[in-house]
C-alpha cells in the first residue's frame, strides 16, 4: 500500500516528531494532507509541459452553417491536456494502451509526403507491442475547462489514479517505488509547520536531496531516444 497516511508515517518518523510504532494525530493527518497535496500538484508542475488538445478540435473545411458537436467521447494518449470547450460535454476514458505512431515522425524532414500531424491516441485494448504499447510510468493526463481532472499512471497497479482531492488513505499517484523519495520530500515540506523540532541531520538532508533525484529523474521509466538536429 503506498497511501498518503503511510507515507505521512514515514515523513514524521524522518522528522523525529513520532516514534515508531505511534501513530500520527488528528492535526497532524489534517496538517500532512495538505502538505500531501500541493507536493503532488507541486511535482506535477515541474514534470513538464503536456501537450494540449482541444476538445471537441476544430472543424476544418467546414459548410457553411454546419456547428461542432455538443458531446462525445475521447480516450486520449498520454502526457496531454484535455481543454473541454464551452457547451460541450466529454466523456473522457483513460487508456489503457497508447498508439506507438500517434503522429508524424519529427526527423522525417519531409520526405514522407502528405503526413499530418495528429495527436497520439489512446486506446481501451491490450497493448499488441506492433501498434500500442502501455502507457509509461508516471504519464499524466490533465482535463481543464467546463471540467477538471488530473490522473497519474502508475505502472506497477497498472491503473490512472487521481492526483486532484486526495484521501488520507488513498492511494499516491505516484508508483510505490518512489514513496520512500515522496515521503521525505514530505518531511521537507512539514519541517517548518510542525514545531518544537530539532534541526535537521545531515543524514536527513542527504536523504532529501537524493528523494527530490529520484522524484525527478525517475532512472527507471523507459524514454524515447533523443536525438540532436544539425541544420
Amino acid at each position: 500500500m503506498s497511501t498518503v497516511r503511510y507515507a505521512l508515517t514515514q515523513a514524521l518518523r524522518l522528522l523525529r516528531a513520532t516514534a515508531p510504532g505511534d501513530a500520527p494525530t488528528a492535526d497532524e493527518l489534517a496538517v500532512g494532507l495538505e502538505a500531501a497535496q500541493q507536493l503532488v500538484l507541486e511535482i506535477h508542475e515541474a514534470r513538464g509541459p503536456l501537450l494540449d488538445v482541444d476538445v471537441p478540435p476544430p472543424i476544418w473545411g467546414a459548410c457553411v452553417g454546419e456547428t461542432a458537436p455538443t458531446s462525445g467521447t475521447i480516450c486520449p494518449g498520454e502526457n496531454q491536456r484535455l481543454r473541454i470547450q464551452a457547451g460541450y460535454t466529454a466523456t473522457v476514458e483513460l487508456p489503457n494502451s497508447v498508439s506507438m505512431f500517434g503522429s508524424y515522425d519529427p526527423y522525417d524532414y519531409g520526405f514522407q509526403p502528405g503526413t499530418v500531424w495528429t495527436p497520439q491516441v489512446g486506446s481501451l485494448g491490450a497493448a499488441d507491442g506492433v501498434y500500442f504499447r502501455a502507457p509509461a510510468d508516471g504519464s499524466r493526463i490533465e482535463i481543464v475547462g467546463t471540467s477538471q481532472g488530473l490522473y497519474f499512471y502508475r505502472a506497477d497497479t497498472n491503473a490512472w489514479l487521481p492526483a486532484l482531492a486526495l484521501t488520507i488513505d488513498g492511494e499516491l499517484p505516484f508508483n510505490a517505488r518512489l514513496q520512500g523519495p515522496f515521503a521525505a520530500m514530505l518531511a521537507e515540506r512539514l519541517a517548518d509547520v510542525l514545531a518544537d523540532l530539532p534541526q535537521p541531520t545531515p543524514a536527513q538532508k542527504a536523504r532529501i536531496a537524493h528523494a527530490r533525484e529520484a522524484m525527478f529523474s525517475q532512472t527507471g521509466r523507459r524514454r524515447p531516444p533523443t536525438r540532436g538536429e544539425y541544420l
